[in-house]
């Protein structure tokens, strides 16, 4: 589905200021994967993400999206990007429409589809999203803030997308919000089989939804492994910037101190279900 072979971007190269973001990466991600993208800031990670849309052309090297090589005269970049939809940190503040229905309907009006697919769309996206009807008609300036995320995620999956990159969907979220917007990636990803991106500084969510994780570190690729290889990993993470979630920290303090648990513990739903084994207690649904 993607694949970057020895790409390099120098943001004003040749100049006074010059600074090389991405450094001779080169790496792969299967359609249909869930990738969580983490690293410290300044890591390349926007970069990154910019680059698999089209927004920025490398430096050098060479990135190909479904087939399709970024650069070359012949890759019709629209259609690149109603093929990887880019949802940007704080996407709300782009919400401009009259109406939440029109926001979702902008992307698919301008791919020139008939009106008829549009409504179908919306509601089926709207619905996706958690996005009640009534809402549908409602400014979308009038939604709570996790509300308009949800509209932002919504107008770009209208577009039907084979890549849906997330940069920090859940930034500036409560709790609830921040719960309910991971809830809903999870869901579409399973459910439209996507190929997905998602850039965070949670540890934790990265953990409960990613299939893989590549850590980017000043502009290259640390690691790029599955979720529990990757958290294995702590003493690296620390070095360079990050952390490991905060459960596998208590739970690898509790076998430290001798509780008899397993290793690679890096959700709650896995720490819970080992501490009812070792207590013999029946395990009760998390909500």
């Amino acid at each position: 589905m993607i694949k970057l072979e020895d790409v390099s971007y120098v943001y004003m190269q040749g100049g006074p200021f010059e600074k090389t973001a991405l450094d001779h990466i080169s790496l792969e991600i299967h359609k249909g994967e869930f990738i969580g993208l983490i690293g410290h800031t300044g890591s390349g990670k926007s970069t990154l993400i910019q680059m698999l849309n089209g927004l920025l052309k490398p430096t050098s090297g060479t990135i190909t999206v479904n087939g399709k090589v970024l650069g070359e005269k012949s890759t019709n970049l629209q259609q690149l990007r109603f093929e990887v939809g880019l949802v940007m940190q704080y996407p709300e503040y782009q919400l401009f429409e009259e109406t939440v229905a029109k926001d979702i309907a902008y992307g698919p009006s301008n791919m020139g589809l008939p009106k008829e697919e549009i409504a179908e769309r919306v509601a089926y996206v709207a619905n996706m999203v958690g996005l009640s009807p009534e809402l549908l008609e409602k400014s979308p300036f009038d939604l709570s803030g996790g509300q308009k995320r949800r509209v932002a995620i919504a107008g770009v999956l209208a577009m039907e997308p084979k890549v849906l990159i997330l940069d920090e969907p859940t930034a500036g979220l409560d709790p609830a919000g921040r719960d309910e917007i991971l809830c809903k990636i999870k869901d579409m990803h399973e459910r439209m089989d996507m190929t997905v991106i998602l850039v965070s500084h949670s540890m934790e969510d990265v953990a409960k939804l990613a299939d893989r994780i590549l850590v980017m570190n000043h502009g290259k690729v640390e690691m790029l492994d599955k979720t529990a290889a990757v958290f294995r990993q702590g003493k690296r993470l620390t070095e360079i910037g990050l952390n490991i979630p905060q459960i596998t920290q208590v739970m690898d303090g509790l076998r430290e101190n001798g509780v008899n648990l397993g290793e690679g513990i890096y959700t709650v739903e896995d720490a819970y279900r080992q501490l009812c084994d070792l207590m013999n207690l029946k395990e009760q649904p998390i909500c």
